[in-house]
């Protein structure tokens, strides 16, 4: 008994982790999306525009059907035929449907709403559709750090908890500092571990193989060894204000590591990209299995990382959420694969995958290293552990209404001389009124 309750126990984990992908009652949908991936995969890597063409109205055409299950799934009357246990006629029929739809109505927009055939030339589905997975592909790869940031800060946070005592003491300042150097050390260290363990691969592997990716390595670690220098010097400056705030911390150094694999995962990633796109090494079998797994496991991610920030939207219920995760991320990879075969009026940019991510990782870093700049002074203010100069009205409202328990619990203040409406009213002549305006002790905000 013990055994199957282990098993469900991990069951129910992968549905909440994956949301029911792999779940017996949606593993139907799972296959054909992976299908549906597979096929873009390829369309990828033999690259013309008449295929890419194709990949885009095959995942449009996709797309638009698990959308259209998305809204069905809303209706609890039609759970049982939609997310039974098997591959019943029901979810065929139903799927098939669907698709009918989706296929008609993609066709039709296809052959009668290109560009050239409408008075508003970017509604064509040679622009509009193109353009639109492609600012999909990048806005999700660019957002995906203000995604990140929640959990660096909860886990920050946790560990702040846990290694500091409440209770200021000697032990806090020399735990601290210790987090400090190891913060400031870590960054060093990977980097001078990945220039001994990769510079060979940048080596000519050849008498013709150009040297520039070599020296392009050079560089790179040079310039990684400025960014360090400049965002070591920014955790340091915050640590001294939590000092001089008297709220020592390991909340920043560690904030300030997660931050850091970020930004040496994205780094690192250009710059091999680099060296991709610079030398002439032909069709490498091991590259393209690698960039095929890449891609499915790209897809994965996407759906899971997107699932994190949809799930509480009432729109989504746990059976419907994987449609749209799978839609999503058809169009996500659909904007990679125009990038490169180019569809519609818009016509490839990059010859490869490598060329896509060295654009992309760029961006990435250098949104990454902006976000950290400003974001972690606010994360230390946010949670009180450096002095906080501007407050907003929910702070404001905390603050005063903190004032004035403390006021009648010393006896300073009658309370019977000024009742909770009387004090809302104050609040609402300073300009404060908001919803929930008086906040009892034990719903206050944690900020």
């Amino acid at each position: 008994m013990s055994e199957n309750n282990r098993k469900l126990g991990l069951k129910d984990k992968l549905d909440k982790f994956f949301y029911k992908i792999f779940n017996p009652s949606h593993i139907a949908y799972t296959i054909i999306f992976f299908i549906e991936v597979l096929i873009l995969i390829v369309l990828n890597f033999l690259g013309s525009t008449a295929l890419g063409d194709i990949g885009l109205f095959l995942a449009t055409t996709f797309s638009l059907s698990f959308i259209i299950l998305m809204f069905i799934g809303i209706y609890p009357k039609l759970e049982t035929y939609l997310f039974s246990k098997s591959m019943d006629q029901y979810k065929i029929l139903i799927f098939l449907s669907v698709f009918s739809v989706s296929f008609s109505i993609i066709l039709m927009y296809f052959l009668y709403g290109t560009s050239t055939q409408l008075p508003i030339q970017f509604l064509g589905w040679d622009y509009i559709l193109p353009g639109f997975y492609i600012i999909t592909y990048f806005g999700w790869n660019m957002a995906q750090i203000f995604f990140l940031k929640t959990s660096f800060e909860d886990m920050s946070l946790k560990a702040n908890r846990k290694i500091l005592p409440e209770v200021r003491s000697n032990k806090n300042n020399y735990i601290s500092v210790l987090f400090l150097i190891l913060a400031i050390s870590i960054p060093i260290i990977t980097q001078l571990g990945t220039f001994f363990a990769f510079s060979q691969f940048f080596e000519p592997q050849a008498p013709s193989d150009p040297i520039t990716p070599l020296w392009w390595f050079y560089g790179w670690n040079v310039a990684m060894f400025g960014v360090i220098l400049v965002i070591s010097y920014r955790l340091f400056s915050l640590f001294i204000k939590s000092k001089k705030n008297d709220t020592l911390n390991v909340f920043s150094s560690i904030f300030y590591v997660l931050i850091w694999l970020i930004i040496w995962f994205r780094s690192f990633s250009f710059i091999n990209s680099f060296r991709s796109v610079t030398q002439v090494t032909g069709i490498d079998s091991f590259r393209v299995v690698i960039d095929v797994f890449l891609m499915v496991f790209t897809a994965i991610l996407v759906i899971r990382g997107l699932g994190s920030r949809t799930y509480k939207i009432r729109l989504f219920n746990p059976n419907n959420l994987a449609f749209f995760l799978f839609a999503f991320t058809l169009i996500y990879m659909e904007g990679q694969i125009v990038m490169i075969t180019g569809a519609g009026s818009i016509s490839g940019t990059y010859t490869n995958r490598s060329q896509v991510n060295l654009v992309n990782n760029f961006l990435v870093l250098l949104i990454t290293l902006v976000f950290y700049w400003y974001y972690a002074e606010y994360s230390l203010k946010k949670n009180g552990l450096i002095l906080k100069k501007i407050f907003n009205q929910e702070e404001v409202i905390i603050i005063v209404s903190d004032f004035k328990d403390y006021l009648v619990n010393s006896g300073a203040l009658d309370s019977n001389r000024i009742s909770d409406s009387e004090f809302q009213n104050f609040l609402q002549e300073k300009k404060l009124k908001i919803k929930d305006l008086y906040i009892p002790e034990t719903e206050k905000f944690d900020d």
